[in-house]
């Protein structure tokens, strides 16, 4: 199997997904993915696509909980 985007190798590796749910920001860790080693591009198997979505709607209680800054790109510049 080679990478959709640019045909590159694949690797299995792990990651942090970085979602949103009700509008507020979630990160998953050690989220097991297929990365392309020459463009970065990952991507998730149905079965763990499958898993974080039943993850997110039990509601558990996160690791931590982190303060997380907004910017307005079009105030901001």
């Amino acid at each position: 199997m080679s990478c959709y985007e640019c045909g590159g190798k694949l690797k299995h590796s792990v990651t942090t997904l970085h979602l949103q749910k009700e509008g507020k920001p979630v990160f998953i860790e050690e989220v097991p993915v297929t990365v392309c080693m020459q463009c970065g591009e990952e991507y998730l198997s149905g079965s763990v696509a499958e898993k974080v979505g039943e993850f997110l709607d039990k509601g558990l209680q996160p690791k931590i909980s982190l303060c997380v800054p907004v910017f307005n790109y079009k105030v901001a510049v």
